[in-house]
């Protein structure tokens, strides 16, 4: 995954103040920068675990610098930096063989497309261990909030399933060749000093797996590059409709009992040292895209992304 900066303390700037019943007032914050992802990209070559910058991906027109990293890991086919090729009508695209990130078409706000069949040039991975094809959108939160200090974290968005297709090979496995959507939140401590400083986990919220209508929870050790630990509540806990039907599905959930429930297993599995406790661990950043394993080709469309921290008032 990407490295990151910790960017501690508060600043009022940024927070939107809400009136409430007997003085009580509160504060609400857009945690996501660009969330209709118009400012471009920062493409990251594709090799794993370190965030290397080769190039951007340039809206027209655009002065200021992308918020939104691109990672492509393990992928032969690398996006070739430039500007966004405009298709008419306020849509853009950006293509090669192996991939499509496209936007502001039939409303959406971004669509991400994979072609496994080509990265992997029609041959099945042998072995878990072997590396697989990701198409990541990230980005580092700006002062990034405590699970402590928030009264909720509200996160919404709708997605729609425009294709997956598998190219089955006599080799093919259920659990090694999948193709998967999410969206992950890192959640880690900051504070030097700590016991488990510089420890965090993937929060995560899964939106597509072919293998399942509606993915379960699960809680394990990421067998990727980091390492780290990963708690994804059940799909159902953020929407009522499968992704695998092709039609738009609506995600919501207040993330922060989820969160903390997540920071509490990961200390009980030990993962997390120390006293886990929710004051010390910020809501760092978020990863939304693909990881396919399998020999799938796939594309998927989002809309309407947020996520807004709150918390109370002075």
């Amino acid at each position: 995954m990407t490295q990151w900066n910790w960017l501690t303390g508060w600043c009022l700037a940024g927070w939107l103040v809400l009136a409430g019943g007997m003085g009580a007032r509160a504060e609400e914050r857009e945690l996501i920068q660009d969330p209709g992802f118009r400012g471009g990209f920062h493409l990251l070559v594709p090799t794993p675990g370190k965030r290397v910058v080769y190039g951007d991906l340039r809206a027209e027109g655009a002065t200021a610098a992308p918020v939104w990293d691109l990672a492509q890991w393990s992928s032969r086919f690398p996006l070739t930096p430039g500007a966004l090729t405009s298709m008419g009508q306020g849509t853009w695209a950006v293509t090669n063989t192996a991939k499509v990130v496209r936007g502001g078409g039939m409303n959406a706000d971004i669509c991400l497309g994979v072609n496994a069949s080509v990265e992997y040039d029609g041959r099945a991975r042998q072995s878990g261990a072997e590396p697989w094809v990701h198409l990541l959108l990230q980005q580092d939160f700006e002062q990034p909030p405590s699970l402590g200090e928030l009264t909720a974290c509200r996160l919404k968005t709708e997605v729609r399933l425009r294709r997956s297709e598998l190219h089955r090979t006599p080799d093919y496995t259920r659990d090694r060749h999948a193709a998967q959507f999410f969206i992950y939140f890192i959640v880690g401590n900051p504070h030097e000093g700590a016991a488990d400083y510089g420890r965090y986990y993937w929060f995560g919220v899964p939106v597509y797996d072919d293998r399942e209508r509606r993915p379960a929870a699960y809680q394990a050790r990421d067998f990727g590059e980091t390492g780290r630990f990963i708690y994804t509540p059940a799909a159902e806990r953020f929407a009522r409709a499968s992704v695998q039907d092709g039609e738009w599905v609506a995600f919501a959930a207040d993330l922060l009992p989820l969160m903390r429930s997540g920071l509490a297993a990961g200390h009980a599995a030990g993962f997390l040292p120390g006293a886990a406790d929710p004051a010390d661990y910020r809501i760092a950043g978020v990863f939304i895209g693909w990881e396919v394993p399998g020999l799938f080709d796939v594309e998927l469309q989002m809309r309407g992304l947020s996520c807004v921290a709150v918390r109370a008032g002075k």
